[in-house]
C-alpha cells in the first residue's frame, strides 16, 4: 500500500511538515495538508485520499472529529486520528465517527505506519464487504420469489423486496421482529417460518401449503457454523396458485374432452400441426376398426385413401394459416377390412382453445358409396 495517497489534516504548520517527510520518507503519497476541520471537508471532496491522518483539536469552527463524521457520511474515506489528547471524554466523541485508528502524539514511525497499513487493509476488507452485500441485494431483488432470512429464534435478519411487498411492510421495517408476527396474521404458515424444523436437522425441507385461498411452495435452508450447528435458517418461497388453477383447469378441460370423445359417435380426431393423431374418439375404432393405442401419434393419412393425401395436406396447411376458420372436407376413410367409407366433415384450427389447443377433424361416415377424391372446392385446392 506504499502508493496509498494520504491527507494530513493539522493546524501546527510544523508539525504537520514532520509528518508528510516521515510519510513520504514511509513511500507514501502525501496529496496535502489543512489546517482547519472545513478545509480538510472540501480536500477530501476535491482529492479523493485513500486515507485521512486527523488531529482531533484544530483551529476553527470545525474539529477534527465533527470533520471526520462528515466524511465518513459523505465520502466514505478511512480516518485515523492522530492527537495529544487521551482523555475519555474525547475517546467518546471520537468513536461515534467509527475512525480506523487512534495514535497518540509523540509518535514513533513504526507505529504511524503499522496504524495506517491496518486502516488501509480494513477499509480495503469492508469496501469488498459492502460490493458483497451490494450484489447479494440485488439478485435477492431481482427474482419474484420471496426471500427471508431468519436466525433460530425467529427474528429477521433479511427479506427481500418480493417478501416485504407480500406482508404489506417496507423491507427496514422488519429489523428487531419476529416471523412469528406474521404466522400470527395468516400471512405465514408454521411451517413457512421453520417453527417444524429440528434443529439438528441439516437437510433442506420442501413442501406446499395453503394461505387464505393461495399456494405456496416453499424449501426452508438450514446454515451451518464450523461446528455443525444451525445458526440461521434461508427460507425460500414461490406463489403456485396461478400453476394450481391452472392444472386444475387442465384436468376438467381433460376430463370433458375425454367425456365428450368416448360419448360421440362422430369421427373425431385432435391432429397436431404436422397430421399426427394427439387424441381420437373411441367411435373411430368403432366404426373403421383400429386399435385405439395404435392410432395415438401416428399420421391421419395413413387412414385416408392415398390419391386424396395431398389435398388433406394441403387443408392442413391453410388451416394453420386461418386460425377458428372452418373448413369443410369430403374424403375417404380406410377401414382395416380393407374397405373405404366416404365422410363428410370439417377441418379446424383450435391451437389455443383451452380443451382443444390444436386441429380438430370432426367427420360422420357415409353408409353409401361415394367418391373416390376430394372435390375440386375452394377448400380444397393448394
Amino acid at each position: 500500500m506504499s502508493d496509498a495517497k494520504i491527507l494530513i489534516v493539522e493546524d501546527e504548520a510544523v508539525t504537520g511538515m514532520d509528518i508528510r517527510r516521515s510519510l513520504t520518507e514511509m513511500g507514501y503519497s502525501v496529496c496535502g495538508i489543512a489546517m482547519t476541520g472545513e478545509q480538510a471537508v472540501r480536500k477530501a471532496g476535491e482529492m479523493h485520499p485513500d486515507l485521512i491522518l486527523m488531529d482531533i483539536m484544530l483551529a476553527g469552527k470545525m474539529n477534527g472529529v465533527e470533520a471526520a463524521g462528515i466524511i465518513k457520511r459523505e465520502f466514505r474515506i478511512p480516518v485515523v486520528y492522530l492527537t495529544a489528547y487521551s482523555d475519555d471524554s474525547i475517546l467518546t466523541k471520537a468513536k461515534v465517527t467509527e475512525p480506523f485508528g487512534y495514535i497518540l502524539k509523540p509518535f514513533r514511525e513504526m507505529e504511524l505506519r503499522t496504524t495506517i497499513e491496518m486502516a488501509l487493509y480494513k477499509h480495503a476488507m469492508e469496501h469488498a464487504i459492502r460490493i458483497s452485500e451490494e450484489i447479494t441485494r440485488v439478485l435477492l431483488d431481482a427474482t419474484g420469489d420471496m426471500l427471508f432470512l431468519i436466525d433460530p429464534n425467529g427474528m429477521f435478519l433479511a427479506v427481500n423486496k418480493a417478501f416485504a411487498t407480500y406482508a404489506g411492510k417496507q423491507v427496514c421495517e422488519f429489523a428487531g421482529t419476529n416471523v412469528s408476527d406474521l404466522v400470527g396474521k395468516g400471512i405465514l404458515s408454521s411451517r413457512m417460518a421453520a417453527w417444524y424444523m429440528n434443529p439438528t436437522t441439516k437437510t433442506p425441507s420442501h413442501f406446499e401449503d395453503e394461505i387464505r385461498g393461495s399456494w405456496f411452495e416453499t424449501s426452508v435452508y438450514p446454515i451451518t457454523n464450523q461446528e455443525g450447528e444451525v445458526i440461521l435458517y434461508a427460507i425460500s418461497i414461490t406463489d403456485v396458485t396461478g400453476n394450481k388453477r391452472s392444472a386444475e383447469l387442465s384436468r376438467q378441460n381433460e376430463e370433458f374432452l375425454r367425456s365428450f370423445l368416448e360419448e360421440t359417435s362422430d369421427i373425431i380426431a385432435i391432429l397436431n400441426s404436422d397430421g399426427t393423431i394427439r387424441n381420437e374418439s373411441p367411435s373411430i375404432a368403432r366404426t373403421l376398426g383400429y386399435d385405439s393405442e395404435v392410432l395415438v401419434g401416428r399420421p391421419i393419412f395413413d387412414l385416408v385413401a392415398g390419391e386424396e393425401v395431398p389435398a388433406l395436406k394441403r387443408v392442413l396447411a391453410d388451416s394453420m394459416g386461418s386460425p377458428g376458420i372452418v373448413r369443410p372436407v369430403r374424403m375417404h376413410m380406410k377401414s382395416t377390412d380393407g374397405s373405404i367409407r366416404p365422410m363428410h366433415g370439417i377441418i379446424s384450427n383450435l391451437y389455443g382453445n383451452p380443451v382443444i389447443d390444436g386441429i380438430i377433424l370432426n367427420g360422420w361416415l357415409k353408409s353409401g358409396p361415394g367418391t373416390t377424391k376430394l372435390p375440386d372446392g375452394p377448400e380444397n385446392r393448394g
